[in-house]
């Protein structure tokens, strides 16, 4: 007699020493809630500095600004021309931006978290799992960074925000929970292509938002003209196309006898 795929799960013990362990319903994995934690840390140590966007040691430093990169990297100066293509991501310019980007962060960023199987593996696969996602975070947020410089190479408008790491985990979530069959969780089986429809839909879609924010900054509407919609584009296409780099990368147990 055939089982459903639900009852497999529970006859094979999943939902006890596995990596499908239940838990309580809030329950960030490791990354997530380190990368929250020191994105706080940045915003309040911010706060010493007279304008986000005016001169001071933090901004100045490890906020992305296109011109100064373009300048660095003609004269040399390829690290410190580097380093805010790294650190912007950690920066924001006032609350508000900062919670709304952690949600965003929380939201889509647990599942990929728990799609490279940071949770529920020895110690020493979860380091290496943990280094794949923030390899993956920081990795969209520099596309979004250049992507963003390849628009407006000579701004000297700083550039802050997480926004272009997240839209790379919210494409990467697209490729593994928009998948019309999978009974083993979100946490194994094959990524659904680029080309399915649902995942083709919902990039339209996103996309699709950001170049009406483009637009409409065009004409002057203040709000739109300082979202760095560039940067969401950017971040979230790298992320579409090499997630299943990033993927396949992450260690996982086996899976049980009759799965692929």
């Amino acid at each position: 007699m055939s089982e459903r795929p639900s009852a497999i799960r529970r006859n094979r013990g999943f939902g006890g020493s596995t990596p499908f362990r239940g838990g309580p319903i809030f329950n960030l994995p490791v990354p997530i809630g380190g990368i929250v934690t020191w994105t706080i840390i940045a915003y309040f140590a911010s706060f010493w500095v007279k304008s986000p966007f005016g001169p001071g040691p933090l901004f100045s430093t490890f906020a992305f600004v296109p011109v100064e990169f373009l300048v660095r990297i003609e004269q040399g100066q390829v690290a410190l021309a580097i380093i805010p293509l790294f650190t912007h991501m950690f920066l924001h310019g006032n609350l508000a931006h900062l919670l709304l980007n952690m949600l965003w962060l929380v939201v889509f960023g647990s599942g990929v978290a728990r799609r490279l199987c940071v949770e529920g593996v020895p110690p020493a696969d979860r380091t290496h799992n943990v280094l794949v996602f923030m390899a993956f975070y920081i990795a969209c947020g520099i596309a979004g960074g250049l992507t963003h410089f390849a628009f407006h190479p000579y701004d000297s408008t700083p550039m802050i925000g997480a926004s272009g790491a997240i839209s790379g985990l919210m494409a990467g979530t697209l490729r593994f929970a928009l998948r019309l069959f999978a009974p083993m969780g979100a946490e194994y089986g094959r990524l659904a292509p680029i080309w399915a429809r649902p995942v083709l839909v919902a990039s339209m879609v996103y996309i699709g938002l950001n170049l009406a924010t483009g637009i409409v900054s065009a004409f002057g509407v203040r709000e739109a003209s300082q979202i760095a919609w560039e940067a969401h584009i950017g971040g979230f296409l790298f992320g579409l196309i090499a997630f299943p780099l990033f993927d396949r990368m992450a260690k996982r147990p086996p899976l049980p006898f009759g799965f692929s």
